[in-house]
């Protein structure tokens, strides 16, 4: 819709489960001093942030969101029907022959099979879903089984609730074999079973003793020692420290030329060990790159041929699920049960992290051993096939620039090539590989012309401003190897000429805002990082414009005002024809230590760009917005109800007890930043942390502000985190 110069359109890129949120992405063409504000159809189906335009679901159905641009009398609106889906599906992976994994938003307790079809993307032949398990831990976590084995390596649909996902089936190629459990309770019958997997991790088969007897490719032994006995498919040993051998092979069939079995893997002898019953400690595992600790690791225990940069990290629970102690720690040493498959560097467990170096593709264990050389646990770690690239993506396929030449350098824009692996984890362009920029009839165009750049390197796109005809132009950004292109995205950018003949005072403005949401929360970085790249800044440029097109970085001084989301001022700050920065996370450097600010807290923050005075007709108005979030926040871990007065700094750093990381603050240890409280039921809220609070009273703590390490290496980062203490305090 076109109302005078303003215009404003909408899109969404995709439905919304119930619960989740959806950020609606509005375009503004010509004047740029209108405001706009959202609404919805139906609050019972979406909500929507009036200001922001985030979408939440609420039930399924469809709702209509309108946008209401505002640029003084003219008034333009756009609306976009936004679907609220019960359930989105987001990934699906093959973990069995018959089992898949999928990521699910929404309310996946609700799920019954028959939600989800299985379509075979070539003989769109279904296989039915017969059973579902939603993940105890991780509800957006749903294993499917099928009725029918999926090995033939054909390409499958998965559809839920509109939404479809694809994968690849296995080939069903055998390329390990493992024993699973090695290690059970002493005194109780378990069961033991050999466990097939192909290059990529998928369970082929599993297989107890007397399953082996009758699959021809698989032979399975076990072997007492004289330590218990079998009963079944079930092993017994009377004693920890017991062991019984297992000896597992598999064979193809299949012979070469001269008579020689092809593809066969061992036998290979495996040792099962019996472990104490009381043991109450879990033993786990991630797999991740270097300066991880394990609550920030990946969730996997996969780790391919040639990642030899990822570390082992390790995490030891009590029986209540909480980590046990340094020295508990210390009673355990780590080995690979298979050096073949995969080498461990050193034997101690480190919450660093320890290095791997995969070998072959196979499973091996980590054995977990006291110091007697008794092993009480394993956890294993699947060696996979060498990643290759997979899929790219661009974070924008549609780039529209200007031409004017006075903009060289100055309305760039840059942004990201997405290449992931067949497991769906960012990857490296391989040395053996390119990323190249091809043109409309797909030849190459070299990395950089005079409009478009890639770097492959950084896997970056460039789009210049400033140069180009007036048109539109297609490039593909590929990837190639060995001459051929592998994977391959398409991109539109549109040169706009601006109408240099407008005079200057028919010149419009546009202010351009390079983030609108912010998270302060401070995220553990590598060592080698300074200052400078914890802190989060907001850019604001102002270009000038001719016939809504940009024509240069506008010179005149602005003065912009930040308005706090109770609409007062935040800070003032006054243009000079360049960049205007806007700091809601700031760092400084103390010695080997950074100390990380939180300068903005949650919320709408409002941007005023103006020159003039306001009511004559030079006055020029210009608005925007931003969100700040702060996921950065921590229970306590002990409130003490009953605490000796004294001033209310001292009488929180007596009351609470906070433990971040690896961390335990309370007392002098607990940096309070700020701290707000209500005293005697009192609606007054006290926040000078040096007010006394007397024998008698009784205070509420409303919000409380500490400083907490993030890091704990050589260079040690201090940020503000937010603590909500829940209940009444009482001063003795």
């Amino acid at each position: 819709m076109k109302v005078s110069n303003s215009t404003i359109a909408l899109s969404a890129e995709s439905p919304v489960a119930v619960g989740g949120t959806l950020k609606l992405t509005e375009t503004k063409k010509a004047s740029k001093r209108a405001t706009v504000a959202y609404t919805t159809s139906d609050e019972t189906i979406a909500k929507v942030d009036s200001a922001t335009g985030v979408v939440t679901g609420v039930k399924a159905g469809k709702a209509t969101i309108t946008a209401t641009l505002t640029d003084g009398k003219v008034v333009a609106k756009a609306e976009q029907e936004v679907e609220v889906k019960n359930y989105v599906l987001d990934t699906v992976v093959q973990a069995k022959t018959k089992e898949l994994t999928a990521t699910v938003k929404g309310d996946t307790k609700a799920l019954k099979p028959t939600d989800f079809t299985v379509v075979n993307t070539t003989t769109k032949v279904a296989y039915p879903v017969y059973k579902l398990a939603v993940d105890a831990k991780d509800a957006t976590k749903v294993t499917l089984t099928l009725l029918s084995d999926l090995t033939d390596a054909a390409n499958y649909d998965v559809t839920l609730d509109g939404t479809t996902k694809s994968f690849k089936a296995t080939d069903g190629k055998v390329s390990s074999i493992a024993i699973d459990p090695i290690t059970i309770p002493y005194a109780t019958e378990t069961d033991i079973k050999l466990v097939s997997k192909d290059a990529n991790g998928v369970v082929l088969k599993e297989l107890t003793t007397t399953d082996a007897v009758s699959d021809a490719n698989y032979d399975f032994t076990i072997t007492t020692n004289g330590n218990g006995y079998t009963n079944g498919s079930k092993l017994y040993l009377n004693k920890a420290g017991d062991t019984a051998t297992a000896e597992i092979s598999y064979k193809t069939g299949k012979y070469d030329k001269d008579g020689k079995p092809e593809g066969t893997i061992g036998p290979n002898k495996v040792t099962i060990t019996a472990v104490e019953q009381s043991a109450v400690n879990t033993f786990a595992v991630r797999v991740d790159e270097s300066g991880k600790k394990f609550d920030k690791a990946k969730e996997t225990n996969k780790v391919a041929l040639e990642d030899n940069t990822k570390y082992a990290y390790f995490k030891i629970s009590n029986a209540e699920g909480k980590d046990v102690s340094d020295a508990e720690y210390n009673k355990y040493t780590i080995e690979s049960s298979d050096n073949t498959v995969l080498m461990i560097a050193g034997n101690a467990i480190s919450k660093s992290g320890v290095k791997l170096t995969p070998i072959k593709a196979g499973t091996a264990y980590i054995l977990f051993k006291t110091a007697d050389g008794k092993i009480v646990n394993s956890v294993a770690i699947d060696v996979v096939a060498k990643r290759t690239p997979a899929a790219l993506t661009l974070d924008k396929t549609a780039v529209t620039v200007s031409n004017a030449s006075a903009l060289v350098g100055k309305a760039d824009v840059e942004f990201d090539i997405k290449l992931k692996d067949q497991y769906g984890d960012d990857i490296n362009v391989p040395a053996d590989a390119s990323i190249k920029l091809l043109d409309k009839d797909g030849k190459d165009v070299t990395l950089t012309d005079s409009l478009v750049s890639v770097n492959g390197s950084t896997k970056k796109v460039k789009v210049r401003a400033g140069v180009g005809a007036k048109g539109t132009y297609n490039y593909t950004v590929a990837y190639v190897k060995d001459g051929k292109t592998v994977l391959a995205q398409g991109l539109t950018v549109t040169v706009l000429a601006p109408d240099a003949t407008i005079s200057d005072d028919k010149d419009t403005f546009r202010l351009d805002i390079d983030k609108t949401a912010v998270d302060t929360t401070v995220k553990e970085l590598a060592s080698d990082k300074v200052a400078a790249d914890y802190e989060k800044n907001i850019t604001l440029k102002i270009y000038e414009q001719k016939a809504g097109v940009d024509y240069k970085l506008d010179t005149d001084n602005f003065t912009v005002k930040v308005y706090n989301p109770d609409g007062s001022v935040k800070e003032t700050l006054t243009t000079t024809g360049s960049a205007i920065t806007i700091k809601p996370v700031t760092a400084v450097a103390s010695g080997s230590a950074i100390k990380v600010t939180k300068n903005y807290t949650p919320g709408t923050y409002k941007i005023v760009a103006f020159k003039g005075v306001k009511g004559q007709d030079t006055y020029k108005e210009l608005n925007a917005s931003f969100n700040v979030t702060d996921t950065q926040t921590i229970a306590p871990d002990k409130v003490v109800t009953s605490v000796t007065a004294g001033d209310l700094r001292t009488l929180v750093q007596n009351a609470v007890t906070v433990k971040y990381g690896d961390n335990t603050y309370n007392g002098a240890s607990l940096d309070v930043v700020s701290v707000e409280a209500i005293k005697n039921g009192n609606t007054t809220k006290i926040t000078n942390p040096s007010t006394t609070v007397a024998s008698g009273d009784t205070f509420v703590i409303t919000k409380l502000t500490v400083l907490v390490n993030v890091k704990t290496d050589s260079k040690n980062v201090y940020a503000e985190v937010t603590v909500p203490v829940n209940g009444a305090i009482t001063v003795k």
